[in-house]
């Protein structure tokens, strides 16, 4: 035997073993640890077999229930007492029913109404949210559609970028040019209201506001854009689609392609 090896007769070897028998654990921890462990696996195996048990019996039970009721069987013999003819329906009535009522095997522990609710919660969400796109039946989902709506959604996030690069740009030139208050509220970008002020001025924001909606008029995204745009290029020879500062109006015509993206 090596040197490098340990030897398995020595005190180094036998103290790296664990003997995890419950029996020869002095550690109550440990034994207690290792009881829930084994009921844990106990429990496991025995939900597994129920399982099993309970596929197979639904199988047989589904088999013998698609067979048809034999001659012999004494509630068939009652029944053709009264009159009834294998295949016909059950009743004086022409279009009675034929097959008995069917059985849905339930294996879960959900209540009985939860498969119904969950099942209305969801058409209830699909109504929501096609009514949000609006859309009006799940029939008038196309392609087409899906497209077109992807496409709108894209030109909106497009357009309130350009708006707020062209307010970020006008209120720079504006600061530049000695401007200190916007000609238009939304030529330069919102500013946040401090909570303390906020709360210091809420009559007068409030009386602030009264007044500007009675004298400016609504602009919708694409015309914000618009206004922005013509107001940089007359007051500072600025195209914002070319990115360029003109020298002179007359070098803004004769060299910008036009005052709008479809140009350039």
């Amino acid at each position: 035997m090596s040197e490098e090896e340990d030897d398995y007769m020595s005190d180094k070897f036998l103290s790296g073993l664990q003997d995890v028998r419950p029996s020869l654990v002095n550690n109550r921890a440990k034994k207690r640890l290792i009881r829930v462990e084994t009921k844990q696996a106990e429990n496991s195996k025995r939900q597994r077999e129920a399982a099993n048990a309970s596929t197979v019996n639904n199988a047989l039970l589904q088999e013998s229930l698609n067979k048809p009721i034999a001659a012999d069987n004494k509630g068939f013999q009652l029944l053709a007492k009264m009159g009834y003819k294998a295949g016909s329906g059950l009743g004086k009535q022409a279009d009675a029913r034929i097959e008995p009522i069917g059985i849905s095997i339930k294996n879960d522990r959900g209540g009985l109404g939860r498969e119904a609710a969950i099942a209305e919660l969801a058409a209830k969400r699909q109504e929501l949210r096609l009514r949000k796109a609006g859309i009006q039946s799940v029939e008038e989902i196309s392609t087409e559609a899906y497209r077109r709506r992807a496409t709108q959604k894209a030109e909106e996030r497009k357009l309130n970028y350009d708006i707020r690069r062209c307010q970020q740009t006008c209120e720079s030139l504006d600061l530049a040019a000695g401007v200190r208050e916007p000609d238009l509220d939304f030529f330069w970008p919102p500013k946040p209201i401090e909570p303390s002020a906020e709360e210091e001025e809420d009559e007068s924001v409030e009386k602030r506001a009264e007044s500007e909606d009675e004298k400016e008029e609504l602009y919708s995204g694409a015309e914000q854009l618009e206004l922005l745009t013509s107001y940089l290029r007359t007051a500072y020879t600025f195209c914002y689609w070319c990115g360029t500062h003109y020298e002179s109006i007359e070098d803004l015509e004769s060299n910008c392609p036009g005052e709008t993206r479809d140009e350039h």
